[in-house]
């Protein structure tokens, strides 16, 4: 009934785009663009000019705006050497949210329930894992094979990696209100529902999902040492990691399956490698290296913002990696990504987007290590993905990176 009201208020007085967003970014990639075209339109009908004294502020080094909008102008300016002008276009509109996002929450300053976004987010990750569980369902009654309930058989609105990274930020989310409620009835609530959605990334199989839950877990701990100030707790929450780890590793075949393959890949020289079935590890290890190549070769200024592909695809066949060169993949790490379009100036920018969101604090910053949190969780998946280089990508990162510093929250509308 209260998140019913608030819900309410929220459509009465806006922002509503916003929190629109918040429930699709881990449901359905192809809503993203409807979720951006209404907070634009918000911001026009609304007319919510931010103050003058808080413009000042935001022309400084530690606006992640001023960065984000600086490393979508390298693309244009990447347009001067590029030879494929067709599809340095199509980037350019295709990441459009990285200058339009930038500018936007320079002028605008929407007030914002963060609460109510914070709970907005977690119902679109559980929505998504219920049609997700479904479609899953349904394609089980049909041929009765368990493997449509894992992998990336599990995952039909958007990409395991990127969606196991939502997940985990909704987790994050669910974690900080089960911290700050007094309330143990709550508390056994938010605890399900957090076991709902870390099986629903455990089934997805992602490496990134994967790697941010041990972290969410590590940081778990530290929380459950510092609330119950006891000798023994750390210890013992640290033996119950080690062990419920090794548990998922030992009877979760798919899991187990999954990491050695990891492990023994990351343990063998690239010229041992099947070339055509490299997996996703040796995959992703044989187009690192042909990005570091291209790198040292055109370390300053880059190949141009539509020569990336041709160059890559180029470059992988040459070395004889036909399985990622006919996939035409990309660097599968983002600032390797950026650095072989655009110069070395593009992972710099890149870099300065997820310091400015840390470094930056105010005495109104209710939320500070609510943001500090996600930031990390995205700087760790673009070390393994090209988050910004696919749409289920990029609008999140643009809207995220930009609108954790630049709204007002409503007062008390959270704790930290």
């Amino acid at each position: 009934m209260k998140l019913s009201n608030s819900m309410k208020t929220a459509i009465g007085k806006g922002p509503i785009g916003i929190y629109l967003m918040a429930f699709v970014i881990p449901l359905y990639q192809k809503l993203l663009g409807i979720a951006v075209l209404i907070i634009v339109l918000e911001f026009l009908i609304r007319n919510v000019i931010i103050k003058r004294e808080v413009k000042k502020p935001n022309l400084t080094w530690k606006n992640p705006n001023l960065w984000l909008f600086l490393f979508y102008m390298l693309h244009i300016v990447g347009l001067i050497h590029t030879e494929n002008k067709s599809f340095a276009n199509l980037d350019l509109g295709m990441k459009s949210t990285l200058a339009i996002f930038p500018l936007l929450f320079f002028f605008y300053q929407p007030k914002v329930n963060w609460k109510l976004f914070v709970k907005i987010f977690i119902a679109g990750a559980l929505f998504s894992i219920l049609i997700n569980f479904t479609i899953s369902l349904n394609l089980y009654l049909e041929d009765h094979q368990l493997s449509h309930f894992y992998d990336s058989r599990f995952t039909h609105l958007m990409h395991r990696g990127y969606w196991a990274v939502y997940l985990c930020i909704a987790t994050f989310f669910i974690l900080k209100l089960g911290i700050n409620t007094t309330l143990n009835n709550n508390k056994v609530i938010l605890f399900l529902l957090a076991f709902i959605i870390v099986a629903a990334v455990l089934l997805s199989l992602s490496k990134m999902g994967l790697i941010l839950l041990g972290f969410l877990t590590l940081w778990s701990l530290v929380k459950v040492h510092q609330s119950f100030q006891n000798k023994w707790v750390l210890p013992i929450c640290v033996v119950l990691f080690v062990c419920g780890t090794y548990s998922i590793y030992r009877f979760t075949p798919v899991v187990k399956h999954r990491i050695d393959a990891m492990i023994t890949t990351m343990g063998k020289p690239i010229s041992a490698y099947d070339m055509e079935k490299p997996g996703s590890t040796g995959a992703r290890v044989l187009v690192w290296s042909s990005s570091i190549e291209l790198i040292k070769e055109n370390f300053w200024f880059g190949v141009g913002t539509g020569d990336i592909k041709d160059e890559l695809i180029q470059r992988n066949f040459d070395n004889g990696y036909v399985y990622v060169a006919e996939k035409q993949l990309n660097s599968h790490n983002q600032f390797l990504n950026s650095h072989i379009a655009l110069g070395v100036l593009a992972p710099l920018f890149l870099l300065m987007i997820f310091i400015s969101n840390c470094v930056r604090r105010s005495t109104e910053d209710y939320f500070y290590l609510w943001r500090v949190g996600i930031v990390c969780m995205l700087f760790l998946a673009m070390l393994t993905e090209s988050m910004l280089e696919v749409e289920a990508g990029i609008i999140p990162y643009a809207f995220l990176l930009t609108f954790l510093t630049s709204f007002k929250a409503i007062r008390n509308s959270i704790q930290e």
